[in-house]
């Protein structure tokens, strides 16, 4: 598009107001009403396709629905010869960086973003990149006093997640505002718009950030290991507010504010007991040096950090789980030696944004003669009895479930947050008959009722709130329950042959058609007599009626229907019928139909199991195995199955998770040796587990005594563990 048109998608321009890094705003004037109105072009780094102009229409809708004083209005939206655009409300004021506040003027942005802001989260919509560049004020022209406060691009932010929308100097929110969560590849919530409200408002008040560093990789490190700067480093007056910008930016999430207009009113309440409410002096927003605004968008599956990187100590219950590839959180027994893949090209900022990636099992049930047209009441007589997740591993022994590993959001649900090296019994549950981990978190059912515990930053715990639990809690609106899945901060159940999924939905994960979180379980459209269902990184798979169907994250072909667009809803895999079970993991899913196993997705690793390293978008069959009743797509890219009562692992096995001894990645099939009897199989981050002859074995990476043999020392071999 020309730098200065005439027109753009019919709206004849008058000027242009600015550019940056999510596009360029004009001043235009509406040609049917004959009002001016400004109208965003959003930048595109190439070609827009069919995915993207879904997921930008989806946005816009959502942008529009919100209804108050202090969110632009948007009246129209499109895309005209490739470029996305849309229109909202003109007004003639200025950005905070352009311009100077007094303390009480702070204080009135800050309370009328913060009840923006809240209003947006209780309608399911995250901003994502609160700055002052997305914060317009307008004066009156009578006196220059503060008129109206308006939160603009609701919605742009996230569409920086669509492949298409990459523009060279962002990505989802902006450094220096961006919550430690987000930096750590986890999903933005109503706590990262806080984090980000109150960097803002800590610049308005001393004109600089509450993290200095000179280079975006140290900004970086910086917020993820260290507390912000006071600020009454920068304004000894204002130190009655250091404890309010401590807690509103706390590294987890869980010790912030309970919400945007709580941190606005305890910010006032300090700031009148210094007295500098009232003070008439103005603060001035420090332009920040260059290089230091914004991040490269992160890579969606990144490694982990270099060795000897340090994971410190948060308050119980609140310390986000460990990054995919991570160092142990504890020192590791005198003379232990660590292992670290050599992985070429991953340094600095990409060792720092890994995507914590999260796992579920699938154990054998009903046998290879299942035709997939079970009934709800038969699949509840297959008893997920082992789940091996990111750093903890639950299971089910006579009806009683135990968890092991890691427990700094307290997913092992014995009331603590004190990790276990042993299978440690699981609060107030009898009768369980399936459990499920999904690294921060974990959920099991008892009586046909379905339980979670662990964080909940994202409702992924599904009681309506976004309170963690220490102990199991039980999931509202569902009842007969005979499956459940929880993953990557999503969780998704079978209630009465219906599928229900609730928790975060960036990517569309929930199939709900929105990409909302959701707080509480919502029905997935379109599968009836739905038998499986499996939770993978950013994506959903379910049987129903004996086909198998995907939803959400496509980049690498994991929905299985020969494409890698994005699916809102439940997508049919392509040719595969009479499926009886189906596994999610990271970037691929596998499923058994008539005996065979089946997987499609990412290959890199050779974790599709056919020999090669060539990724599908279809299912493959796995070469080698005959009789499979089980399967186990794990989010380390290692996938296990059961076929004739053998176990087999294939695909990533640099921590030892194939279990053969080595750490070579294998693209076959390998068989699990001096295991007999295998009856359950789960793989996890870098974990794997399995039931063999009534006894529990465990292998791969032990940081945090995820193999539960009493130690975090590594096995390459599968290792008994006892109760």
């Amino acid at each position: 598009m020309a730098h200065h048109p005439e027109q753009v998608a019919g709206y004849r321009v008058i000027s242009r107001l600015g550019t940056g890094g999510m596009g360029t705003v004009y001043l235009v004037e509406n040609p049917q009403l004959r009002r001016r109105e400004a109208l965003k072009v959003i930048s595109v780094a190439e070609t827009v396709d069919e995915e993207f102009v879904r997921r930008f229409s989806r946005e816009a809708q959502t942008a529009a629905a919100l209804d108050h004083p202090n969110i632009v209005t948007i009246y129209h939206y499109g895309v005209t010869d490739d470029d996305p655009w849309f229109t909202m409300a003109y007004l003639d004021g200025r950005d905070l960086r352009r311009g100077s506040f007094r303390p009480d003027e702070i204080l009135t942005v800050v309370d009328r973003v913060a009840d923006a802001l809240d209003y947006a989260h209780a309608n399911g919509v995250v901003h994502r990149d609160i700055k002052p560049g997305n914060i317009l004020v307008t004066r009156r022209a009578m006196d220059g006093a503060l008129d109206r406060v308006v939160v603009l691009d609701f919605g742009i932010a996230k569409l920086a997640t669509a492949t298409t929308l990459t523009a060279p100097s962002s990505f989802v929110g902006t450094l220096v505002y961006a919550a430690p969560e987000i930096l750590d590849g986890k999903p933005a919530g109503p706590w990262s718009d806080q984090y980000a409200l109150a960097c803002t408002a800590y610049e308005l008040l001393s004109g600089t950030t509450p993290f200095e560093a000179d280079t975006q990789t140290r900004h970086i490190v910086a917020k993820l290991t260290s507390p912000p700067e006071r600020i009454s480093r920068y304004r000894p007056d204002l130190a009655a507010l250091d404890p309010v910008f401590d807690r509103a930016l706390a590294r987890g999430p869980l010790d912030r504010y309970p919400t945007c207009s709580d941190f606005a009113a305890d910010l006032r309440r300090a700031l009148a007991a210094t007295g500098a409410g009232v003070d008439t002096s103005a603060t001035q927003i420090v332009p920040p040096r260059a290089g230091r605004e914004t991040l490269p968008p992160p890579p969606l599956y990144a490694q982990g950090p270099p060795p000897g990187t340090q994971h410190l100590a948060s308050p119980p219950g609140v310390t986000p789980p460990l990054p995919a590839h991570s160092a142990p959180t504890g020192a590791a027994p005198p003379g232990r030696r660590r292992r670290w893949p050599l992985i070429a090209g991953v340094i600095g900022v990409v060792a720092l944004l890994a995507v914590v990636a999260t796992v579920v099992l699938l154990t054998r049930g009903g046998g290879s003669g299942n035709d997939g047209a079970a009934s709800p009441q038969a699949a509840a007589a297959e008893e997920v009895v082992l789940s091996a997740g990111l750093g903890a591993t639950c299971s089910i022994r006579d009806s009683i479930a135990y968890c092991w590993g890691d427990n700094q959001a307290g997913q092992l649900a014995d009331g603590t947050t004190t990790n276990r090296w042993t299978p440690t019994q699981v609060a107030d549950l009898t009768g369980v008959t399936s459990i499920t981990t999904g690294g921060p978190n974990s959920c099991a059912i008892a009586g046909g009722v379905a339980y979670c515990w662990g964080n909940n930053d994202y409702g992924q715990v599904g009681d309506g709130t976004t309170t963690s639990r220490w102990k199991p809690t039980q999931v509202a609106d569902l009842a007969d329950v005979t499956a459940i899945s929880t993953a990557n901060w999503t969780t998704c159940a079978i209630s009465a042959g219906v599928a229900y999924c609730w928790g975060s939905n960036d990517h569309d994960q929930v199939g709900d058609g929105t990409t909302a979180n959701q707080y509480r379980p919502v029905r997935v459209p379109g599968l009836e007599d739905v038998t499986s269902i499996s939770v993978g990184v950013n994506f959903t798979c379910a049987v129903a009626g004996g086909d198998t169907y995907c939803w959400g994250l496509n980049d690498n072909g994991q929905i299985g229907d020969g494409t890698t667009y994005s699916r809102p809803k439940p997508t049919r895999v392509g040719d595969l019928d009479n499926a009886t079970t189906v596994s999610a993991g990271s970037q691929a899913a596998c499923a058994v139909a008539g005996g065979s196993a089946y997987c499609w997705g990412n290959n890199a690793f050779g974790q599709l199991g056919d020999g090669t390293k060539d990724s599908r978008t279809t299912a493959t069959l796995v070469s080698g195995i005959d009789d499979v009743s089980a399967i186990s797509t794990g989010t380390g890219h290692t996938t296990c199955a059961i076929a004739g009562g053998v176990g087999y692992c294939w695909g990533a096995n640099a921590w030892g998770s194939v279990g053969d001894g080595t750490l070579e990645d294998r693209p076959n099939p390998t068989r699990l040796n001096g295991l007999s009897d295998v009856t359950a199989i789960s793989a996890g981050e870098r974990t794997t587990c399995a039931l063999a002859s009534s006894n529990v074995y465990c292998w791969g990476f032990n940081a945090t005594g995820q193999l539960g043999i009493g130690t975090t020392d590594d096995k390459l071999t599968p290792t008994r563990i006892g109760y």
